[in-house]
C-alpha cells in the first residue's frame, strides 16, 4: 500500500476520537428523581419521615407513626403515636421494622450508626405516671376500710428523652433515658466515638429555646445545655465524599457545569455526581429542598427531601 495511503487512514481513526472525547459528557442528562418512600397518611396525622441511615447493606428510615404508613411499619400498635425504624435493601424492599415507644404517645426524630454498627435512634416519651392514693370517704359504706389506688391520667407531655440501640437485624439492644422540665424535641444525633450528641429543642414555661446533651454509649447522659436557638445558614452547595468521586447538593438557577443540555427554568434542587477533575457522571433533579444526603458504596445516594412540610426518601442508584 503507498505511503499516502496508509497517512490517510491513520487520520481518518484519530479525528473522530478527537471530536467525540470532548464532548462525551454530552450524554449524561438530569433525571427526575421519584421517591423511594413517601409518607401516605390521612390527612391531619401525625405520620412523619424524620431522618435516615445506611449501611454497607441496608438503607434505615426513622419517624412517627400514629395512623398511617401501613406500606413499613407493619409492627403492632404499641399505643398513641409510636416512634418506628424501617429498613430496606437497595432494590427498595422492606426487610425489617420496629415500632419504638410505650404505651403513651412517643415519638423518634434522628437517627445515627455507631462504629460497630448498631444504629442509634432518639426521640421523646413521657415519664411514666404513678398511683395515688385516694382517701376514704367517711360518708360510704366501706366496711373493710379499703383504700384504693387510682392511676393517674397519663399527660403524654413528651418530657423524656429517649436513646434506642438497635442491631443492624432489628432487634432493639438497649433503651436509655433521660428526664427533662419541660417539652423536649430533638432534632440531631451525630456518633463519635465513643460518645453520642443530640441536639434540638426544648419548651419551659412557654419558652422554646436551643438544647445539646452527650451520652456515652453506656447510656451515661451529662448535663443538659440550653443557651438561645441558632439558625444557620445553609450553605449554598453542599459536598460529600463518594469512594474516588463527589457528589455535590445545590439549587441550579440556570445551568450545571458539564451538563450542557440542561438549563433549569426555575431554581431546581439537583444532585449530581462529579470525578474529582469535574466531569459530570449522574444527575437528578429533586421535587423539593434536600435535607440531607449519605452515599454509600453499592447503594448509592440516599436523600431526605421535604416536598410541602413533608419528607420523602429518594434512593438514587445512579450515584453508586
Amino acid at each position: 500500500m503507498p505511503k499516502r495511503a496508509v497517512k490517510f487512514w491513520v487520520l481518518t481513526l484519530v479525528i473522530p476520537l478527537s471530536i467525540i472525547s470532548p464532548n462525551a459528557s454530552a450524554a449524561i442528562k438530569v433525571l427526575p428523581s421519584k421517591p423511594a418512600i413517601t409518607a401516605v397518611s390521612p390527612a391531619g396525622s401525625g405520620d412523619q419521615i424524620s431522618d435516615l441511615s445506611l449501611n454497607s447493606n441496608l438503607l434505615a428510615i426513622v419517624g412517627t407513626v400514629e395512623t398511617g404508613l401501613a406500606d413499613f411499619v407493619t409492627s403492632p400498635t404499641l399505643g398513641g403515636s409510636d416512634g418506628f425504624i424501617s429498613t430496606f435493601d437497595r432494590s427498595k424492599k422492606l426487610i425489617w421494622n420496629l415500632r419504638l415507644g410505650s404505651a403513651s404517645d412517643d415519638i423518634a426524630t434522628a437517627i445515627t450508626r455507631d462504629r460497630e454498627g448498631f444504629f442509634w435512634v432518639v426521640g421523646a416519651t413521657s415519664k411514666p405516671t404513678d398511683t395515688e392514693t385516694v382517701a376514704t370517704d367517711a360518708s360510704a359504706v366501706n366496711l373493710d376500710l379499703i383504700s384504693v389506688e387510682k392511676p393517674i391520667t397519663p399527660k403524654n407531655t413528651l418530657n423524656r428523652l429517649v436513646l434506642w440501640k438497635i442491631g443492624s437485624n432489628g432487634e432493639i439492644a438497649q433503651t436509655f433515658f433521660s428526664d427533662v422540665n419541660g417539652l423536649i424535641a430533638p432534632t440531631a444525633i451525630t456518633s463519635s466515638g465513643a460518645s453520642l450528641k443530640v441536639v434540638g429543642k426544648i419548651t419551659e414555661q412557654e419558652r422554646t429555646e436551643q438544647f445539646s446533651i452527650s451520652a456515652s454509649l453506656a447510656g451515661v447522659f451529662s448535663e443538659i445545655i440550653i443557651g438561645k436557638i441558632l439558625t444557620p445558614k445553609p450553605p449554598a452547595i453542599e459536598r460529600i465524599k463518594a469512594g474516588p468521586n463527589r457528589i455535590t447538593s445545590f439549587i441550579s438557577k440556570t445551568t450545571i457545569v458539564d451538563i450542557p443540555s440542561w438549563r433549569a427554568k426555575k431554581p431546581t434542587p439537583v444532585i449530581v455526581k462529579y470525578t474529582n477533575k469535574g466531569k459530570a457522571l449522574a444527575a437528578n433533579s429533586l421535587p423539593g429542598k434536600a435535607k440531607k444526603v449519605l452515599w454509600q458504596s453499592g447503594i448509592g445516594a440516599a436523600v431526605l427531601v421535604e416536598v410541602n412540610s413533608d419528607n420523602q426518601v429518594h434512593l438514587l442508584s445512579n450515584m453508586g
